[in-house]
């Protein structure tokens, strides 16, 4: 099989499109997940300290009987951030896993960009030069 002119360009231009694709791709993957790692940490600094303050709750609880007072109602608040810091904390590790379904999304729709990129310049040289050759 022989290739014209035009197929070899094409192929080419495909190939050429890779490169950038790739490292797009990337950097928007390592991006992303830095992004993801740093909220995660937070998130798990801030689930750590619940967990010490609910210890220090139920400590607190087995010597007093009062429900009431102010010390129940900052256990309250920590029980809350407690749960909603474990649900993020679920959430973040969801999407670092999808992170990497993401990456493959957009190596393919950069390499399509170029390769329409290519595509148009290549029409609009055609239609120029027929403009000249009138």
């Amino acid at each position: 099989m022989k290739l014209t002119r035009i197929q070899k360009y094409n192929i080419a231009v495909f190939i050429v499109s890779l490169a950038p694709a790739f490292w797009i791709a990337n950097w928007r993957y390592d991006s992303k997940l830095a992004s993801l790692n740093d909220m995660f940490d937070k998130e798990q600094a801030l689930h750590l300290s619940t967990d010490k303050l609910l210890g220090n709750c139920e400590k607190n609880a087995a010597a007093k009987t009062n429900p009431y007072d102010a010390t129940y109602q900052i256990c309250n608040q920590g029980s809350h951030i407690h749960e909603h810091t474990e649900q993020a904390m679920t959430l973040l590790a969801h999407e670092k896993a999808g992170n990497e379904t993401e990456w493959y999304r957009n190596f393919a729709l950069t390499a399509l960009l170029f390769n329409f990129l290519a595509f148009i310049m290549y029409r609009v040289s055609g239609f120029l030069k027929r403009e000249a050759d009138q």
